[in-house]
C-alpha cells in the first residue's frame, strides 16, 4: 500500500488515484476499532464492504496512473476479501451478539 501510494504520489495526474488511496486507508483504519474494539459485527461488515469497494476503485484509479502501483494493490484486495469472509462468519456464528448490540443502542 505504501509503495503504491509513493509511486502514485510522484506521478502526474494523480489526484483521483490519491483521493481513492486516502479513502481506502481511512476505511482500513476504521474497521479494526469498529470490529474488535466496539465489537460491532454488523457495522464492521458494512465498513468492510465499503473498504472492498474503495480498494477495487483504488486499483482502477492506480492503474490509470501507474501499472505497478495498481498491481501492488491486488493482494490487498484479496486480504480484504478474506477479512470480509471472516467478518461474515463471525456474524453468522454470533447472531445473538450482533442483534443484542443493535437492541442495546435503541
Amino acid at each position: 500500500m505504501s509503495a503504491a501510494g509513493a509511486r502514485t504520489a510522484v506521478s502526474p495526474d494523480n489526484a483521483v488515484a490519491m483521493a481513492m488511496w486516502s479513502l481506502q486507508i481511512a476505511l482500513n483504519g476504521l474497521w479494526t476499532p469498529v470490529f474488535f474494539g466496539l465489537k460491532r459485527i454488523k457495522l464492521g461488515m458494512f465498513v468492510l464492504i465499503a473498504l472492498w469497494l474503495s480498494v477495487a476503485a483504488t486499483i482502477y484509479a492506480l492503474l490509470q496512473v501507474d501499472l505497478i502501483a495498481g498491481l501492488l494493490f491486488i493482494p490487498y484486495l484479496v486480504w480484504v476479501t478474506i477479512a470480509g469472509a471472516l467478518n461474515l462468519s463471525v456474524w453468522r456464528l454470533n447472531p445473538d451478539e450482533a442483534n443484542r448490540r443493535a437492541v442495546v443502542e435503541r
